[in-house]
């Protein structure tokens, strides 16, 4: 007996089937990079602070807190403080004089929170000059001291006041050994990590300094732009320690179900047709 054939019509019908099965697959797997990525909701407080919070994980979370920035405070606190600055910034040397220390003293020494520096220099080469002398600093432990004194010495952006010629001056007032300082801060060795905060900064939407980004247990990412009170921090941190654990699912598994039920599918029509 010869085999039976299949009509023109059954045939584009199989083909037309598979192919809309194929289609939702890639419709199911893009769901996981809808869901997964990060949806803002934007409120203003009282003092016009630009306070926006992810209401799902995403990568910028993992990019914040990757590698090894300076960081004041608990390594264990269940909140990050990342804060992007210039050290010629006046709104950050504002912040600095007049919020940075409540924040310290009743979130950071608290537990609550650890506070992480990152650059984010666009005033010119002496922002730069800056950043590098603060990590010379640092590779001799006084990464902190010399960025309070570099906004405590703070005048008006590139009127010299963070020359190179200054900041030598800045690193012997703070009894550094000047033989590794200038070694340091003169090898370029801090502009592959100067570059890399700063176009993290641009990846994250940065549009004015200081910018903050509070990141959760949970990967929530709370952001408050510009030089705000201690209060609206606090309140951020607290919303971001509240959030229930699981609050953030993961779609992950969505691509391999969602290919499961295409081989599946396909697996019936092709037993289907043979049937016929």
């Amino acid at each position: 007996m010869p085999p039976s054939r299949v009509s023109p019509l059954r045939k584009r019908t199989w083909v037309a089937n598979v192919a809309l099965i194929l289609l939702l697959t890639i419709m199911l797997s893009g769901m996981e990079t809808y869901l997964l990525a990060p949806v803002y909701s934007t409120t203003q407080n009282m003092n016009g602070a630009r306070i926006q919070q992810a209401s799902t994980t995403s990568n910028l979370a993992a990019s914040l807190l990757a590698g090894s920035p300076p960081t004041l405070g608990s390594q264990t606190a269940s909140v990050t403080i990342v804060e992007f600055g210039d050290y010629q910034c006046p709104t950050c040397g504002g912040w600095f004089q007049n919020q940075e220390a409540s924040v310290v003293q009743d979130i950071v020494n608290t537990g609550k929170a650890k506070l992480i520096w990152r650059d984010f220099d666009y005033y010119g080469a002496d922002s730069v000059s800056a950043s590098e002398a603060a990590y010379a600093a640092g590779d001799q432990g006084k990464f902190w001291q010399f960025h309070d004194l570099l906004f405590q010495s703070q005048q008006t952006p590139n009127s010299g006041w963070a020359s190179r010629q200054n900041l030598v001056k800045f690193a012997q007032q703070l009894g550094l050994n000047m033989t590794k300082f200038n070694q340091d801060f003169n090898s370029g060795q801090y502009d592959p990590l100067i570059n890399s905060n700063h176009a993290l900064g641009v990846q994250a939407g940065i549009t004015e300094t200081p910018t903050f980004f509070l990141v959760g247990p949970n990967g929530a990412v709370v952001t408050i732009a510009g030089g705000q009170p201690e209060s609206v921090f606090g309140q951020a941190v607290t919303q971001l320690n509240s959030a229930p654990a699981g609050e953030f699912p993961s779609f992950a598994a969505i691509p391999i179900v969602a290919l499961l039920v295409t081989l599946a599918m396909v697996a019936g029509l092709a037993k289907k047709r043979r049937g016929r």
